[in-house]
């Protein structure tokens, strides 16, 4: 039987275009230099990229992800917005959560997914729990 662990706060849903409530979160997480969690996963799979960083520079064109002593280019040109929670499920799928953030459909159908949320302390004991039985 899986759980499903569900955030206290979710943003408000948005359209897809860059002036809804998703690209105005973008644009606030940029201004505030916010630390964020990000999931970027090809279309033809092979590779999925997670970490942590802050958007350096945004537009409607383009995006970088500061990583550390990295840095992530990802074009923006043609992509659709989303804000609203995303469904996540645990290594061995047997749980599932939700978290809050922004996703953002690339042009050449990448994925990219941005939060500055972490599971809730709750969440995450059982998420423990389920991982080591």
């Amino acid at each position: 039987m899986s759980a499903l662990i569900v955030s206290e706060h979710l943003p408000e849903p948005a359209g897809a275009s860059p002036q809804g409530a998703a690209w105005q979160q973008l644009l606030h997480w940029q201004d505030r230099s916010q630390q964020l969690a990000f999931v970027y996963s090809r279309s033809q799979g092979g590779l999925i990229h997670t970490g942590q960083g802050k958007l350096d520079q945004l537009s409607l064109d383009a995006t970088t992800i500061e990583a550390g002593a990295s840095k992530l280019y990802i074009v923006l040109a043609g992509a659709s917005y989303e804000a609203g929670p995303q469904l996540f499920f645990t290594p061995n799928l047997l749980s599932r959560f939700h978290v809050s953030g922004v996703a953002v459909r690339l042009a050449n159908r990448d994925w990219l997914f941005l939060s500055d949320e972490s599971l809730p302390p709750l969440g995450m004991e059982t998420l423990i729990r389920r991982l080591e039985s």
